[in-house]
């Protein structure tokens, strides 16, 4: 799969012409036109090459190249720049650049050299990204056209959480509120990062607001947050409770009463509750999408794993830790899960840090997961779909209203079927399935 380059400039016009050049010729491109955002995209999502100006007010790229270092001591550095003089020269060579290239680029030069250290788009994966962009690469607002793009921050590498983004996606085209219900410790922070870049804030931060502060500020304080350029127009309220979700309506409609800018403006409401799905999508009606637990998100388990792996690697100059034996990954995907994104992101951190330079295994991961969850080759198949089964059978608890016992009597699962954990030990309902 093709890596990622991160291009800074705070010059927009050169930053977007970088961009477009790189895109052109088959690479994944992020861009950044400051420094300090820049850094936190680091922090976030590993890159192959950082592409960065010298001449930036408040941090130059050589202070953006030392503050890189201490993250990724061997991450690639190409630097952009009019002339420079020695002192300077000598400044970023101490601090190991990669390389040093003068504006105006010679372009077959710089392609050169980004080739030594990026991969391409396969043609698969170019076809994907062209199929997910309209011809003038503007955010799509028709409901059947999907995302934008592929999100960066969040992983939507199944169907649930593909869905889980487009409904999202789809709601903030067309209101100013978006509500969402995730379980403890999920990812939905990183959903509305892509949310705010696909309505062009690019590397905008993000204002953060528990809900509680946010209701109680007074209408100039609002009115000065919704008019922060230097922020963007997504704006993010944590809910602690469910009735919260009302609560936030009724508030927001006087904010859009009082104050102009806030048409303009999206408001996303995040509520952390495993237990309140039904009551959730009744107080939030067409406003609410629930984020699916992570236990129904085998390929994003697998994404982001890697991902926490690959960055830890990078840092610690640990190459091979960015890998997994056969073993750590099963282990991996068997887990349930139950602190989701911030769980997986601690057991990976601990995995790297127990690690020698050598792919992650099984052995490593056995003080943070149960050490049940790797069962023998032979029956793993018939383990994972009889973990899917039970996933299933909850859904469908839910969706219902029925009580188990009716359940199991419409599904016609036995008479012994009386609470959750019945379902949970049921065996197969076809059998058949764990001999694909």
């Amino acid at each position: 799969m093709a890596g990622r380059i991160l291009v800074l400039d705070d010059e927009e016009n050169y930053a977007e012409m970088l961009h477009d050049l790189l895109r052109e010729n088959n690479y994944r491109v992020d861009m950044a036109t400051r420094p300090e955002r820049a850094i936190d995209q680091l922090k976030e999502i590993p890159y192959d090459l950082v592409i960065s100006d010298y001449k930036m007010p408040v941090m130059d790229g050589a202070e953006f190249l030392r503050k890189a270092r201490e993250l990724y001591p061997n991450l690639p550095f190409i630097l952009v720049s009019g002339l420079m003089n020695t002192p300077e020269l000598v400044k970023v060579a101490n601090m190991s650049v990669t390389l040093v290239m003068e504006k105006p680029l010679d372009t077959a030069a710089f392609l050169a050299h980004v080739a030594k250290f990026a991969e391409q788009m396969t043609d698969e994966e170019k076809e994907a990204f062209d199929s997910e962009h309209s011809p003038d690469d503007a955010p799509a607002v028709d409901n059947d056209l999907g995302c934008p793009e592929e999100p960066r921050f969040f992983s939507a590498g199944c169907a649930t959480s593909t869905r889980f983004m487009q409904a999202a996606w789809n709601i903030s085209q067309n209101s100013t509120s978006l509500f969402i219900l995730e379980p403890v410790g999920g990812d939905a922070t990183l959903a509305v990062k892509d949310i705010s870049s696909w309505r062009g804030n690019q590397d905008k931060p993000i204002q953060e607001f528990a809900f509680v502060d946010f209701t109680t500020a007074d209408t100039s304080k609002l009115n000065e947050l919704l008019t922060d350029e230097e922020h963007s127009d997504v704006l993010l309220i944590c809910l602690s409770a469910i009735n919260q979700v009302s609560e936030a309506q009724t508030h927001l409609a006087k904010i859009l009463q009082s104050i102009e800018s806030a048409k303009n403006a999206l408001f996303v409401y995040v509520l952390q509750d495993p237990d309140s799905d039904m009551q959730f999508l009744q107080q939030a009606d067409s406003l609410g999408c629930i984020l699916p637990p992570l236990c129904k998100r085998p390929i994003d388990i697998a994404q982001y794993a890697h991902r926490f792996a690959r960055l830890l690697a990078d840092s610690t100059g640990k190459s091979r830790v960015a890998e997994f034996t056969q073993e750590a990954v099963y282990a991996l995907l068997a887990f349930e899960w139950q602190g989701n994104y911030q769980q997986l992101q601690t057991v990976i951190s601990a995995a790297v840090k127990a690690s020698k330079d050598a792919p992650i295994g099984r052995e490593v991961l056995a003080d943070e997961l149960d050490e049940s969850v790797v069962t023998d080759p032979e029956v793993r198949l018939t383990k994972f779909v009889e973990k899917a089964q039970a996933e299933q059978l909850k859904d469908e608890l839910i969706a219902s209203g029925d009580s188990v016992v009716a359940l199991a009597r419409r599904l016609g699962l036995g008479s012994t079927v009386e609470n959750e954990d019945d379902l949970k030990r049921l065996p197969l309902l076809n059998p058949k399935l764990s001999n694909l």
